[in-house]
């Protein structure tokens, strides 16, 4: 079967990897694999077997109604010639930028993957009139459409768009589980040389880094902190402000942020929100125990049953330094069953059984006025 992933390009995020792995693991499977990607951008590592384009190299950016419709139409272009022999049999594509595109060229039968809370986008416009703009874009993208969304949460969430999308299939994100494993089992030369705990993600105003330190300044904690981040001068300079600097190393993220993750006593989220943090699961499948704010999304679909004690309040530093503390008192160990239910293989199931369905991408009508 033919597959094709949509992204706005390579950049290093949590989507990005996401849609490497899963690309890699179905041309694995003998399936025909591209990931085409609307602008020029940084590089990653294309799995074997798989085919990587870049539909337009004159820009690292999708901004403006007028750039969106040229990568509209140049998408229209190479959608059709690759398609002309062969119709693919399932094409996605991810995050808002990328959907924007999808839905201005007019591509039918595409599953919109939601990886984000659209009502957290919204909520992130201050202007009242931006504010409700963004939602009419958001609902004419995703309303009467296929989507595939990394949570329940996510997928509920479209309720308050008054988008009812055509189908919603829930994928929790998928997992290599003896690959992570391998990986966690190297040893960087940049490891802390005391016990630490640590935090993978961006310097941004959702993941709260400000509550993070807080936390951890409060929990009475001699530990340390490393943060595997995009920022890690900008981290550093909040550290400060906590007085924090001796007990905190930021370093850029890292390809194999896995082996810094295996050797941490635990993880640390303390967002304000998620679509599904990976970090999560893939902590666990590190072997390593996590803390996290109860964030609309996945937290609380990773953390059940008697675990779901170690999630906290978002916003909460206090909460989140008494859980420290705690943790640091009884400690807990990562039981197997808690990251066996997600898995890469049945993520690959599910997407093959989509492929499978009589309903083709195709052209539909271009529209530059969305």
């Amino acid at each position: 079967m033919r597959f094709l992933f949509i992204i706005a390009d390579l950049g290093p995020n949590g989507v990005t990897y996401s849609r490497l792995r899963y690309a890699g693991e179905l041309a694995r499977r003998g399936h025909e694999v591209t990931i085409l990607a609307l602008v020029d951008g940084e590089t990653r590592p294309i799995p074997d077997g798989v085919e990587f384009e870049v539909l337009d190299r004159s820009t690292t950016r999708l901004s403006g109604v007028v750039q969106q419709i040229k990568s509209a139409l140049r998408l229209r272009q190479w959608f059709k010639q690759a398609s002309r022999l062969q119709p693919f049999d399932f094409v996605s594509s991810s995050l808002t930028p990328a959907d924007r595109v999808v839905a201005r060229a007019g591509l039918i039968n595409v599953h919109h993957w939601i990886h984000i809370a659209t009502s957290e986008l919204i909520a992130g416009v201050s202007d009242l009139r931006k504010r409700r703009r963004r939602a009419r874009l958001l609902s004419s993208i995703y309303h009467g459409k296929p989507v595939i969304g990394v949570s329940k949460g996510v997928i509920d969430d479209l309720a308050k768009l008054d988008a009812i999308p055509s189908s919603a299939t829930l994928i929790h994100n998928g997992y290599d589980v003896e690959h992570i494993r391998k990986l966690a089992a190297e040893k960087p030369a940049d490891l802390p040389s005391e016990p630490y705990y640590i935090h993978v993600g961006r310097f941004a105003a959702a993941k709260r880094h400000d509550v993070l330190f807080e936390a951890l300044k409060g929990s009475g904690s001699t530990r340390r902190l490393l943060l595997l981040t995009d920022k890690p001068d900008e981290a550093m300079q909040l550290a400060r402000q906590y007085a924090l600097e001796d007990r905190v190393a930021a370093l850029n993220f890292r390809d194999n942020p896995f082996s810094y993750m295996g050797r941490a006593d635990a993880l640390l989220l303390s967002s304000d929100f998620e679509g599904f943090p990976n970090v999560l699961v893939e902590s666990l499948i590190s072997g390593t125990p996590i803390i996290s704010t109860d964030c609309p999304y996945g937290p609380a679909e990773i953390l059940t049953d008697s675990y779901a004690q170690w999630l906290v309040p978002t916003g909460d530093a206090q909460a989140l330094s008494d859980k420290i503390a705690l943790f640091e008192t009884l400690p807990y160990k990562v039981e197997p069953w808690l990251f066996q239910r997600f898995t890469l293989a049945g993520a690959m199931n599910q997407l093959e059984e989509l492929a499978r369905m009589p309903e083709k991408p195709s052209l539909g009508q271009f529209r530059p006025l969305l």
